[in-house]
């Protein structure tokens, strides 16, 4: 795939995808690594967040970046983005990292239509 995309459908089909760039640091500023990810998120109707999960391929600077953050928060953004709050997690046997979120994710969605059941 030579760009980076980013595909919207209804929530209920299947999952809001993003695969390309994105920029990892833990204090949004100071260090910044760019890193290939595979990404894929919803909305989660009973608590009312969008869930963004996804993987990393390996990068030697993200290893070393996980081992300085140990699970805690770090922030998450497509090149040129906003900042979104994210969580690396273990690391798989092919050297990428598990990385996830809630609320609004670092790569850009549709909006979701949510019905409200007490509204006729």
């Amino acid at each position: 795939m030579s760009a980076d995309r980013a595909s919207a459908v209804d929530h209920d089909e299947a999952p809001q995808t993003y695969d390309g760039d994105l920029e990892l640091s833990p204090t949004r500023s100071v260090e910044v690594i760019r890193v290939r990810v595979h990404l894929s998120g919803f909305f989660q109707p009973i608590d009312g967040a969008f869930h963004w999960h996804g993987r990393t391929e390996p990068d030697d600077r993200l290893s070393a970046l996980a081992e300085q953050v140990a699970r805690k928060e770090i922030a998450a953004r497509v090149p040129g983005g906003e900042w979104a709050p994210a969580r690396l997690g273990e690391q798989n046997p092919w050297g990428g990292f598990r990385i996830a979120g809630r609320g609004r994710p670092p790569y850009e969605v549709e909006p979701v239509e949510v019905a409200d059941p007490t509204r006729p």
